[in-house]
């Protein structure tokens, strides 16, 4: 389970760093491997991670471009990226590899794109 967890924290962090050149990405929300449905019901073992990467370029922030590089680095890396068509000014790449989930966000109002991946559930 860490080893999920660790792979897709060094996959965010790679992608972000790709997609912003020269700037240090930041892992913003790790808490460590959780069982989703705990709260709700009570039941079950099975077990996530999530895992969120903030990068950007305050200078200079493109949101289309941002998504287009996150969706080609992830790509370059294996994944299965489409980038989805904007809304209001909210520009998204969702992602999947190997049961990996990976969504990428970035908007017109905001410098920052964000990178959220989860593990496969493990149970």
């Amino acid at each position: 389970m860490t080893g999920d967890r660790e792979f897709l924290r060094s996959e965010l962090l790679a992608v972000a760093a790709a997609v912003v050149p020269g700037q240090r990405p930041v892992v913003t929300h790790d808490p460590g491997p959780i069982n989703p449905g705990v709260l709700f019901d009570g039941r079950g073992p099975a077990t996530v991670s999530r895992v969120t990467v903030q990068t950007g370029n305050p200078r200079s922030p493109d949101p289309v471009a941002e998504v287009e590089a996150a969706a080609d680095a992830l790509r370059a890396r294996g994944w299965t990226a489409d980038v989805v068509p904007p809304e209001n000014g909210h520009y998204r790449v969702a992602a999947q590899r190997d049961g990996f989930d990976v969504a990428v966000h970035a908007w017109e109002a905001d410098w920052r794109i964000t990178l959220t991946g989860e593990t496969p559930v493990v149970s």
